[in-house]
């Protein structure tokens, strides 16, 4: 748990406390060692474990991606699809941790930006360039996937004929191969990155100063909780473009795991609050910070407030079924209600959480977001 000194009346015991806590960098008297066992709870427990699931899969993926190239048949089509899932749900579970090794990898950009871009896409199979190396480019990673598994044609029989008989099955193989093979060796530097130095590095980097560990983690979270809202659910639905609706730039379109994706997602970012490992166990997270200093919120303690709101949302989540974009279309109160109990949790996590941990909000917020 995180330990906050106590201040007293007592002029000698200010001083001490003074002299053991002016580091500037610091919120007043928090435990760098117990900053530290957080950190290092998040990083052996979750982020290192997240990145070896994710690599595993991704490995399959690769070796799914060979197979089904080398045989286009509706066993091994099946199979690729299996793998591409198993993965792409994997990556929920990391991609809010998009700092150190994985931002300079811009690991988020080359492995799940989406909405797709057909035109670029149809550019690639044209013209057979399967070389990934500008992050801004909406043709690659898991939505890239997503179409050549599930969108290139009307049938299955016609997504096989591509691979197959199509004048240019041989550039539709090739991309599935470059975007699995890029996103495996990616993310295998990142956790190589990982393992290597950064961890030591990470848990060290105590204090409340941008840059710091716990700074990057509070970032971070909310940074990606609000991709979960606004572009999983709040695009999708028509929330953000003046109640449009825009079902097919949702994530994980042509498979239609949209809502599936954004509940895994959801749970990952309360993983990471309360510092809950991948298998389940509890352990320091950030809400032992709260605990301690028994964080309020307009009068009522701030963590339960936290927990209950994740799971309002997880639960309104969960009651929208996939494909999202038809629940859209048959259902949009149901999907409306997800996104404003998902929207509800920013309030807590942007202003309230920062305030109480001292930390900065650093990151820029997109223009259509709200708090």
């Amino acid at each position: 748990m995180i330990t906050i000194k106590k201040l007293c009346i007592g002029f000698t015991f200010v001083i001490l406390v003074a002299g053991a806590c002016n580091d500037t960098n610091q919120s007043p008297c928090v435990s760098e060692q117990d900053q530290s066992a957080v950190f290092q709870n998040i990083a052996d427990n979750l982020i290192i474990p997240g990145y070896e699931d994710l690599n595993t899969r991704l490995a399959a993926l690769q070796s799914a991606t060979q197979a089904f190239t080398e045989d286009p048949a509706t066993a091994q089509l099946e199979a690729l699809r299996n793998a591409w899932k198993a993965a792409y749900l994997s990556w929920q579970r990391v991609a809010q941790y998009e700092f150190g090794p994985a931002e300079d990898r811009q690991l988020r950009a080359f492995l799940n930006a989406f909405p797709l871009e057909m035109a670029a896409v149809e550019a690639r199979l044209n013209s057979g360039n399967f070389v990934f190396d500008n992050a801004e480019t909406f043709d690659k990673g898991f939505p890239a996937l997503d179409y050549l598994l599930y969108g290139a044609g009307a049938t299955e029989a016609d997504i096989l004929a591509q691979y197959s008989t199509d004048p240019l099955a041989d550039n539709y193989k090739g991309y599935l191969t470059a975007v699995t093979s890029q996103m495996q060796q990616f993310v295998s530097e990142t956790l190589q990155a990982w393992t290597g130095g950064f961890r030591q590095t990470f848990i060290a980097n105590t204090g409340t100063a941008a840059g710091a560990s716990l700074s990057l983690l509070i970032n971070a979270l909310n940074e990606h909780y609000e991709l979960i809202k606004r572009d999983k659910l709040g695009i999708p639905v028509g929330a953000v473009t003046l109640g449009f609706p825009n079902p097919d730039k949702a994530e994980a379109f042509y498979a239609g795991i949209s809502a599936e994706l954004a509940l895994e997602a959801l749970r990952a970012a309360e993983s990471l609050y309360l510092g809950r490992a991948i298998n389940g166990a509890n352990g320091e997270g950030l809400d032992d910070y709260l605990l301690q200093v028994a964080a309020k919120q307009q009068g009522q303690d701030l963590h339960p407030l936290i927990v209950d709101q994740f799971e309002a949302a997880i639960g309104a989540l969960a009651a929208v079924p996939d494909p999202l974009s038809e629940t859209i279309a048959t259902d949009k109160a149901l999907v409306e209600l997800a996104y404003v109990e998902v929207s509800e949790q920013v309030r807590l996590l942007k202003t309230n959480l920062p305030s109480q941990t001292r930390i900065a909000i650093t990151y820029i917020d997109n223009p259509s977001d709200s708090d």
